[in-house]
């Protein structure tokens, strides 16, 4: 079974806001196809309320393999309530409350070959503390990086203040 070493349990974004969702999602899609992560939507959920009004719950995982040891995940959770579609300048937007939730996490030994008994299993664990340490602490910060990166990314979009 692969190992999780998490790097980023949870920032947050939050704001009820005036947004076009349509150009966020692109947004966000394109920041993890230009930094090679292979994306997909978990899930979708998609509530109509009475009044018109809607809430939407989406969730992301994007992953990417780092080497034959190692691959990065990151997810998002996009909670959208309240929601309305308003016209501004011609173009269809939302308006309402938008929550993006990000995690990150290493998986380490992804493809099980460590995993065959108890001794090979103890050697996995003296292998990454005592010799791959600095190589996934480095990895860590990587990871960190291009997290904080897509999360300005969604903040900076949306005009929003995060709390971390």
């Amino acid at each position: 079974m692969p190992e999780i070493d998490y790097v980023i349990p949870a920032i947050k974004l939050e704001q009820r806001a005036v947004f076009n969702f349509a150009d966020l999602y692109k947004l966000l899609k394109s920041w993890f196809n230009l930094h090679n992560y292979d994306f997909y939507e978990k899930e979708y959920i998609d509530v109509l309320k009475e009044g018109g009004e809607k809430s939407d719950s989406i969730k992301w995982e994007a992953e990417r393999k780092v080497d034959d040891y190692v691959k990065f995940h990151i997810e998002l959770r996009i909670k959208l309530a309240d929601v309305e579609d308003v016209k501004l300048k011609d173009n269809l937007v939302c308006k309402g409350t938008c929550g993006i939730k990000f995690e990150s996490f290493l998986e380490k030994d992804y493809d099980n070959r460590w995993e065959r008994n108890f001794f090979i299993k103890f050697l996995r664990a003296l292998y990454d503390h005592f010799i791959l340490r600095p190589k996934l602490e480095r990895y860590a910060d990587e990871l960190k990086q291009e997290t904080y990166d897509v999360f300005e990314q969604a903040k900076s979009f949306l005009k929003l203040r995060g709390e971390k």
